[in-house]
């Protein structure tokens, strides 16, 4: 089949081959590792300020404040809705305001479980799991249930003050 000759341009050929598209790729990986952002912060201390700042956004939702939940918001955020999306921290506030004047329940209490955070700069992506404990406002004997929501948030870090706040978000139950 193949006689002594033959095996030394063989492997000539399909290093050849081989090493161009293997520099390609490399070089293509380069350019784009090159162009995401340095991290800012050590993930840790990302996480840190992201459940800080979703225990304060809890707190403040639990206690029907839209105008204070507005403010975790971007001006130019996104909030993804079974309705359709709302664009803007006004927008958002004002959706606040109108289901905090009709909710029919009151929140008891009030977990959020992080599953996942990247960091990207001044940039994250955060996945978890909301779990609240609620009750008909209208009967305050009535058992307590639970009712947990799935969430994604991507973050953006403000350039003026260096608080993380809600560019992009998406809660499904």
């Amino acid at each position: 089949m193949f006689r002594g000759r033959q095996w030394p341009w063989l492997f000539l050929i399909l290093l050849a081959c081989g090493g161009e598209s293997r520099t390609d790729t490399e070089n293509a990986m380069d350019s784009v590792l090159a162009e995401r952002p340095p991290a800012s912060q050590a993930p840790a201390s990302v996480m840190g300020e992201i459940v800080a700042t979703n225990v304060s956004w809890a707190d403040l939702y639990s206690r029907g404040n839209a105008e204070q939940v507005a403010l975790f918001y971007t001006e130019d955020a996104v909030l993804m809705t079974p309705q359709g999306d709302l664009t803007g921290a006004t927008a958002i506030g004002d959706h606040f305001r109108a289901l905090f004047a009709t909710r029919a329940d009151t929140i008891l209490a009030t977990n959020t479980v992080t599953e996942a955070l990247d960091v990207a700069g001044d940039r994250a992506y955060e996945t978890g799991t909301v779990t609240r404990m609620m009750r008909p406002r209208a009967d305050s004997g009535a058992p307590a249930r639970e009712v947990r929501v799935r969430y994604a948030t991507f973050w953006e870090r403000s350039s003026a003050d260096g608080r993380w706040r809600i560019r992009r978000s998406l809660r499904a139950p």
